[in-house]
């Protein structure tokens, strides 16, 4: 029995692999296959698309043939089982040709994509401020790639700053500007001397506003030009800088004018943002205008149906001098430490941005400048009231200054015929520039605010909804901590080998709240690309704004001694529990050589700021008529500065003032009407006598 099953089991097996009826056929396979596709596409607007490729039977992967033959732009395939793509180019026009495969494993199926490019800003390869190729912008020198705003993310993005008004407030606006005239809000510009809707400027000569509206919001994709920031941004001008060329009105900066282009009334109150790339220093302290205060706040908090408005403020450009009163004020060995080659004034800034009180007003978001290379410009003023930094650029001659729009035709601006222009570019033979419509030697912290503003606007239109406190938020919260390396500025008390050094500004810090923060930055250089990721992702509740009421200390007569580090302090307690978003103090304390004093604020949880650097222009002690009360500066007297360093610390517990003497030698300074040095004596002695503090922003949760 056992026998016979096992022959049936032999039969069974024999007949199984003889190919009877029920044997599945052989499979077989399907090459893939694969089609021919074609994009259009624009100048840094990311394309997103999907190659043409299938299988009958199996999956497949695309794959580029030859990656080498992507010659004007940059091709990601984001996903090689879907062929779904990505292009991005800085070129203005031309065709990318490239093989593409598909293959199941066993067989492949080649197609060719072809994308289409037109449209594009042909200046914009040359705007390193936007996009840092380490080009040279027109200079002899390059600049360093990567040092940018990081624009090319938000532009990708497609957020261009659409639904926000910029006002410019400057020596004017040429609104018929072939590449700003499409982003002008028609008839929304205001003449503060004609009383029209046109504020070109009457000189030719006058091209300031005309190359801050072109950084904001030149239009993009339009074939001509250049490109702003934020390229499809609203624009309205304000010529508060201009001047009457016939005499009959003598100031236009009156108050007035001042509250009809910064938001005080139905002429401007519906910008949201305003550009200020203006400034002045004095070489003494004083107080607020308190009615141009009044005007900032209120715009700044309850405008744009209680959103509020950001206005952006240059620091100044008196790093290394200043001009005031008609002339220029220089530290005394200026001259001396040029012809050396080294760094004047201690290395330090003549001009500390805390010395303009207007930059000491909170509702004034304050820019430093930074250049090609990623460091501090050359000229700008800094100080713990800079906000962030932005690209200002150098002159344009040597290294990279802001490539922009200029006054029109060969006769205005500063791109007019020549016979040696300071740069190929100006002068009318550029193929780039043959109408002089363009300027790039546009510099200064003038330029740093208009690349904030135009940071802004993009902001605001990522976003509506952010409030003025939120668009700083996401600022301080997404900058980049440029020139990372930079050491402190240190300088000796006394001349002897072993004397001891006072840090007057020191390197990166990072604050309690965990921010990084630095007096020539700021929270960093902005990004626009960071900023409107974090806009369109925005959480942050920052809850009720709050401004405490001053905080004063007793009357104080607490000796500064010369040069010690010692110096004199105070403290107050504050129990008031509340997240910081600003600083304010007031400081009155007796001293005849100004330039002599370093003026610290240290918070409940350690953090230093040096609010006022010593070696500053505090010199008008120097030629002062010591007999005129008018005419006496004794020290500072209730003097305003400003710190950003402790955003979001807490405010409760003790915070310690510290005046600090660090020069008991000779002091002197250039002024620039009078010939020679000028000489302050020392006085061993100053006096803190006492001081305030103000709090902005919000209840602890």
């Amino acid at each position: 029995m056992r026998k016979s099953l096992v022959a049936i089991s032999i039969t069974a097996a024999m007949l199984a692999g003889c190919g009877s009826d029920s044997i599945a056929p052989e499979k077989v396979n399907t090459p893939p296959v694969s089609a021919d596709v074609t994009f259009n596409t624009t100048q840094s607007i990311m394309l997103s698309g999907q190659l043409d490729g299938k299988d009958a039977e199996d999956k497949v992967l695309f794959s580029i043939v030859n990656a080498s033959d992507i010659k004007l732009g940059t091709l990601t395939l984001v996903d090689a089982a879907s062929g779904k793509f990505t292009y991005l180019t800085d070129a203005t026009e031309g065709k990318e040709v490239v093989q593409f495969k598909v293959t199941d494993g066993k067989a492949d199926s080649t197609s060719t994509l072809t994308i289409d490019i037109k449209g594009g800003d042909p200046l914009y390869v040359h705007q390193w401020h936007l996009n840092n190729s380490g080009q040279s912008s027109f200079a002899i020198n390059r600049g360093k790639a990567g040092e940018d705003m990081n624009v090319a993310g938000a532009i990708a993005a497609k957020v261009f700053g659409e639904g926000v008004t910029v006002a410019v407030v400057d020596d004017g606006l040429e609104i018929a500007h072939p590449d700003l005239k499409n982003n002008v809000v028609s008839g929304g510009s205001y003449n503060l001397i004609t009383g029209t809707i046109d504020p070109t400027p009457f000189s030719g000569e006058a091209s300031h506003g005309t190359a801050v509206g072109g950084i904001i919001a030149s239009e993009g994709w339009n074939d001509i030009g250049g490109r702003g920031v934020a390229p499809k941004a609203k624009l309205i001008g304000f010529n508060f800088l201009d001047s009457d060329p016939t005499g009959k009105v003598t100031s236009v900066q009156t108050f007035e004018n001042f509250v009809k282009s910064h938001g005080g009334n139905s002429l401007s109150d519906y910008a949201r943002v305003f550009n200020q790339s203006y400034g002045y220093s004095v070489p003494y302290p004083h107080g607020f205008d308190k009615d141009e205060l009044e005007i900032y706040a209120d715009v700044a908090t309850t405008s744009s149906d209680g959103k509020g408005a950001i206005f952006v403020k240059s620091a100044g450009n008196g790093y290394k001098y200043f001009r005031s009163a008609g002339t220029f004020w220089l530290p005394g060995d200026y001259f001396s430490a040029r012809t050396a080659g080294i760094p004047a004034n201690n290395g330090l800034p003549f001009h500390n941005s805390n010395m303009s009180t207007d930059n000491a007003n909170v509702y004034n978001l304050v820019v430093s400048a930074v250049n090609a290379k990623g460091e501090l410009s050359s000229y700008s003023s800094v100080g713990a009231n800079i906000f962030v930094t932005a690209p200002g650029g150098e002159y344009g001659e040597d290294n990279p200054a802001i490539v922009t729009t200029d006054r029109e035709g060969c006769v205005n601006g500063n791109a007019k015929t020549e016979d040696r222009p300071g740069t190929p570019f100006h002068g009318g033979l550029h193929p780039l520039n043959l109408d002089c419509n363009y300027t790039s030697t546009m510099n200064g912290t003038s330029s740093a605010a208009p690349n904030t503003s135009g940071a802004v606007a993009m902001i605001m239109s990522a976003n509506p909804a952010l409030t003025w406190r939120d668009v700083r938020h996401v600022l301080a919260t997404t900058a980049t901590k440029v020139d990372a390396e930079i050491k402190a500025k240190t300088v000796k008390l006394g001349t002897a080998e072993d004397a001891l050094e006072y840090t007057a500004i020191a390197g990166w810090e990072t604050n309690a709240a965990g921010l990084n923060f630095h007096n020539l930055y700021g929270f960093g250089r902005v990004d626009v690309s960071a900023a409107v990721k974090a806009a369109q992702e925005y959480k942050t509740v920052l809850g009720e704004y709050v401004v405490t009421d001053w905080v004063k200390s007793a009357d104080l007569t607490t000796a500064i001694p010369d040069q010690d580090l010692k110096g004199a302090s105070d403290k107050l307690a504050i129990e008031e529990d509340l997240i910081v978003e600003a600083v304010q103090i007031e400081l009155t304390a007796n001293h005849l050589r100004l330039p002599d004093l370093a003026v610290e604020l240290i918070s409940p949880a350690g953090t230093k700021s040096v609010i006022m650097t010593p070696y500053n222009g505090m010199v008008y002690q120097g030629v002062m008529d010591a007999t005129d009360p008018n005419d006496l500066v004794t020290g500072y007297d209730e003097t305003p500065m400003l710190s950003n360093a402790f955003y979001g610390e807490s405010t409760k517990g003790e915070w310690t003032l510290k005046v600090i003497d660090v020069n008991s030698g000779d002091y002197s300074f250039y002024k620039y009407d009078v010939a020679g040095a000028i000489t302050i004596p020392n006085e061993a002695n100053g006096e803190l006598k006492g001081w305030s503090i103000r709090f902005h922003g919000h209840k602890a949760s």
